[in-house]
């Protein structure tokens, strides 16, 4: 009778644990500052019209000329979890079309955002003292979404710059009315 009892309460308790552990391995974590931004291929000017990441919050719309793998138009984020996916829109207006689609961040991205290695500054030799996460959306004129997350906005005067592909996708398009 007291096995009977006891297992009663051992099954419940192991799959309550076995839930929290598959909850905890699926979230990821907050950044206390980061920097997300979008690109394009340099040459195609694209009007921007949403990057909503998780549903929740996003960049700013607009023009973007300007470059691929690179933060341009930006946005600085406190205390938010790392995404998990984004949600875009844009305009190409050389081909009157408008491109949208989503794309998965891989997980993986929280702790490369907090271990990120520091870049050096050409110019002074010296290494970054703090190193800022900057999550990169680039949209191509062929409609290809890809996620980056980068130690650095750019290349230019920095040695040291990592760019780790999150995510990627094609967008699906619709002629502009």
């Amino acid at each position: 009778m007291h096995l009977v009892t006891m297992d009663k309460f051992i099954k419940p308790l192991i799959s309550i644990a076995c839930a929290l552990l598959l909850v905890g391995c699926s979230s990821t974590g907050k950044i206390d500052y980061m920097v997300a931004g979008v690109g394009t291929e340099n040459g195609n000017a694209i009007w921007g019209r949403s990057v909503v990441f998780d549903d929740t919050w996003g960049i700013p719309s607009g023009a973007i000329g300007c470059c691929y793998g690179e933060t341009r138009a930006t946005v600085g984020v406190y205390d938010q979890k790392f995404p998990e996916k984004v949600a875009v829109e844009w305009l190409d207006k050389s081909e009157n079309r408008i491109y949208y689609g989503e794309v998965a961040i891989d997980k993986a991205g929280y702790k490369l955002a907090k271990n990120l290695p520091r870049y050096t500054v050409v110019s002074t030799g010296r290494k970054a003292k703090e190193i800022i996460p900057y999550l990169i959306i680039g949209m191509s004129e062929t409609g290809e979404i890809n996620v980056w997350l980068s130690n650095a906005p750019s290349g230019r005067n920095r040695t040291d710059r990592v760019l780790h592909e999150l995510g990627s996708g094609q967008a699906q398009w619709r002629e502009n009315q």
